[in-house]
């Protein structure tokens, strides 16, 4: 089973840079990429709380993913706490577009505390990336490629793809926290039945792969597309949904 301290460092789809982590940049396959959001089904202000259990259906922690609009931006934040260690992150992003504005992340572990800051700067085409930890900081741009999305609004980000039996779309991810992007393929299959704490829902499977992992997440058959199941097989990782708000 894998360390709880290293699976809440990686608990958002951070997973992608797991295996991108041990890769050489020229291994990053060639994938024609665009723009995949084909619209945002969600409210201004939405509350979505998970709980996270390993293979054996083990509490490993609790999730919660939450919406709040400010303006021609949204304000995504992702909380994941196991008792010993959290990890939290906001992202303003355009609200047309999901496009990445500034990112903030903190883990805070019973050993350290690290913070990550993530300025997008289209117009210059980079983005400014600094880790803080335990007081040393460090910063370093990082050239955007095309068609790029940060990688900690991806459990928002697919909500937002054509949800159809046959879907196929690639886009590039910013890991922000590993100053790399790699790009990221998407399949979508269903619906299907999927069972909950909240309930059974019919939703959609969207399979990822990015750096050599492959994810699965399940949205809702519904308007507003909510996630109700995601699984990480690299980390041994689920999150359920629980409720809505």
């Amino acid at each position: 089973m894998v360390p709880m301290s290293r699976l809440l460092a990686l608990a958002l789809p951070l997973v992608i840079s797991l295996a991108v982590a041990c890769a050489a940049p020229e291994e990053a396959p060639q994938v024609q990429t665009s723009d995949v959001v084909a619209g945002i089904p969600w409210p201004d202000r939405e509350t979505a709380r998970y709980r996270m259990v390993d293979d054996d259906g083990n509490d490993v922690g609790d999730a919660t993913l939450s919406i709040e609009r400010d303006g021609e931006q949204y304000v995504l934040r992702s909380s994941f706490d196991s008792g010993r260690t959290t990890d939290d992150s906001e992202v303003r992003v355009d609200a047309a577009t999901l496009k990445p504005l500034r990112v903030t992340r903190t883990i805070v572990s019973e050993d350290e505390t690290t913070e990550f800051t993530a300025v997008y700067r289209p117009d210059e085409d980079i983005v400014e990336l600094t880790e803080k930890t335990d007081g040393d900081q460090r910063t370093n741009p990082l050239r955007l490629p095309d068609h790029y999305y940060d990688n900690e609004t991806s459990l928002f980000l697919w909500r937002t793809i054509e949800l159809r039996d046959g879907y196929e779309g690639a886009y590039n991810a910013v890991l922000s926290t590993r100053r790399r992007t790699v790009p990221v393929t998407l399949r979508v299959s269903g619906p299907e039945r999927v069972e909950t704490p909240a309930g059974a829902f019919d939703a959609w499977r969207v399979e990822v792969q990015g750096g050599g992992a492959t994810l699965f997440a399940w949205y809702a058959d519904t308007p507003e597309r909510p996630l109700v199941r995601y699984e990480n097989p690299e980390l041994d990782l689920h999150y359920l949904l629980e409720a809505i708000e």
